[in-house]
Formats: structure tokens, C-alpha cells, sequence
């Protein structure tokens, strides 16, 4: 059986090594990868031939062959696979890793499975709705991997919010450049402070998220939501930024969250037309 990967430090820099086995089958994973979003059986077939050869040791080849799970309506054999590459990397540390000093760089090309592990099984952890999982994941990758170069640091917000943590959340939001800022977070940063019943700053925070997206406002205020596919006259392979489609997507993701306050179409509808200043 192939030996399992294991994280090494070698002229001052983790690296993550996988077995030689998987050298032999790097062409093929990268081919798979390739086709894997057009040609899905393809592709599937190719990661299993590599993960049947490699055992455990092909991280890559297990997540991405979790995504064709997933894509094909097979969830729970997709979720199981991308939690066992997940504990494959944490068994590959060693004890006297320390993620409060150590860094493991993406810039290394051998670390970029096992730091790609983190992003999925934190995404899965969202999905089962295991907030508190998914927010130590995100914290602990945060910490090896400064600059959040799988952009983990997105799905902070979404955990937050549903952990009740509305005060942590505005902390990290004002963190942000404005540039950095999106639909969600900002509308995330006014439910924030309603939920803090901070009406007032609430209030404002609102004006300023419809000011800057006047659909997904309109779309909390909505009783029917439906999906507006008669927005666009031609087909659309991405959702428009600041379209009503947009809107729609955001609130579904999240609508647990919108659904459950029951006085916040009261709350907005007091609101005034006019722009205000947060205080």
C-alpha cells in the first residue's frame, strides 16, 4: 500500500508531500481536472482509476471526484470522500506543527491540495450546517495560510451570522475595504445591527445597501420570491452583477436567516426614502 502524505519542513518552508505513486498519474489528474466540468463520467472515471492506483494519497484526485459526486446528485458519497481527503492532510501534520507560527504557502505547489482540503470540507461543514466546525476550520487555515489564498475568509461571514456572533461579524466587516465588500456582507452587516437592536444604525446601514443594491432591498420585501428568468432576453452563463437575479440567489442561499425574523418587513418598510450617514 502506498505510504500516506505527510507536511515536512525543508529550507524553512512547510511542504506537503504525497507518495512518488502519484507522480506516475499527475498527466491524468490534470486532464480530469480539465474535463471535469463538460465531460463528468470522463472524469469520474479517471479519478477513481487514480484514487483505486494511489489508495489515499491523491488528495486532488479525491476532492475532485467529491465535486462530480456532488454534481450528479450523489451528496453523501461526495460529502463522505471529501471528509476523509480533509482528515488524510490533518493526519499528515506533525505534532509539533504549530498553526499560531507556522505558515504553509500556496506559492509551493506541493501544498496547494492540502491547503484546498480545508476549503472543502468547510464548505461541506456549512452545508450540514455545522457553523462552529466550519468557523475553527476557517480560523485554523486563516492561520497557516495568511493570505487567504483560497479565499476561505468568504465563507467567515455566513458562519457568523448564523452562530448569532453579530458583534464579531461588524468587527469584520468594518475591516474590510469598500472594495471588498459585497451583496452579502453588506446586507449581513445590516442584520447585524437589527439583530443587536441597534434600530437606528440599522437603519442606515439599510439605506446604504439599497443604495448600493436596490434589488436585493427590493427582494427582502418581496412575499412571493421567484426566480425572474424573464430579466434577460439572452442566456447568461453568469448571473449579472446587481441584476434581480443576483438578488434572488442571495436571498435563497440565506433565506433560513431572512425567513425567521418575522418584524423585519415592518422594519424596513418604516424606512425613510433618504440616504443617511451611519452614525
Amino acid at each position: 500500500m502506498p505510504r500516506q502524505p505527510y507536511l515536512i519542513k525543508e529550507g524553512g518552508s512547510w511542504m506537503f508531500y504525497q507518495p512518488e505513486i502519484t507522480v506516475s498519474y499527475y498527466q491524468e489528474l490534470l486532464h480530469a481536472m480539465d474535463i471535469m466540468h463538460t465531460q463528468l463520467l470522463k472524469s469520474e472515471r479517471i479519478f477513481r482509476k487514480i484514487i483505486l492506483a494511489c489508495g489515499n494519497c491523491n488528495i486532488d484526485a479525491m476532492l475532485s471526484l467529491a465535486v462530480v459526486l456532488n454534481r450528479t446528485g450523489r451528496q453523501i458519497e461526495g460529502n463522505a470522500l471529501v471528509h476523509k481527503a480533509h482528515l488524510v492532510c490533518m493526519e499528515a501534520l506533525p505534532p509539533y506543527f504549530n498553526p499560531d507560527q507556522d505558515d504553509v504557502y500556496w506559492c509551493i505547489l506541493e501544498n496547494r491540495p492540502l491547503l484546498r482540503s480545508f476549503h472543502a470540507v468547510i464548505t461541506e461543514y456549512i452545508k450540514e450546517k455545522q457553523y462552529e466546525r466550519a468557523l475553527d476550520k476557517i480560523n485554523y487555515l486563516l492561520k497557516i495560510n495568511k493570505n487567504d489564498d483560497t479565499g476561505v475568509a468568504a465563507l467567515l461571514p455566513v458562519c457568523c451570522i448564523y452562530l448569532g456572533r453579530y458583534a464579531e461579524y461588524l468587527e469584520w466587516y468594518q475591516q474590510q475595504s469598500p472594495l471588498q465588500r459585497t451583496l452579502e456582507t453588506t446586507f449581513f452587516s445590516f442584520l447585524a445591527l437589527y439583530k443587536l437592536d441597534l434600530p437606528e444604525q440599522a437603519k442606515a446601514r439599510f439605506l446604504e445597501a439599497r443604495k448600493a443594491y436596490p434589488n436585493m432591498a427590493a427582494e427582502l420585501l418581496k412575499s412571493d420570491h421567484q426566480f425572474p428568468a424573464d430579466e434577460f432576453k439572452t442566456h447568461n452563463t453568469r448571473i449579472p452583477a446587481g441584476s434581480r437575479q443576483e438578488a434572488f440567489v442571495c436571498w435563497l442561499a440565506s433565506r433560513e436567516l431572512w425567513q425567521r425574523e418575522k418584524e423585519l418587513k415592518k422594519f424596513l418598510k418604516a424606512i425613510p426614502k433618504e440616504t443617511a450617514d451611519l452614525p
